[in-house]
């Protein structure tokens, strides 16, 4: 499968913000400390594009950020 390219890429890490965002406050039981984490996550993942090789699910991958 194709990589994505960069606006394919930031659309597709922008849709699964909701999930992240549940996902975050499950596990840090804080609401603001969850969004904190989520932009920086996905900061991190928009900035460090080139570091998704494609081998995992972007969901998973944006998780372990």
């Amino acid at each position: 499968m194709p990589l994505p390219t960069p606006a394919d890429f930031r659309s597709q890490v922008e849709s699964l913000r909701p999930y992240l965002l549940r996902y975050a406050r499950l596990q840090l039981r804080d609401a603001a400390a969850a969004e904190d984490a989520v932009q920086d996550a996905l900061l991190a993942a928009l900035s460090g594009e080139t570091h998704f090789a494609g081998r995992s699910n972007l969901r998973t991958w944006l998780t372990g950020i």
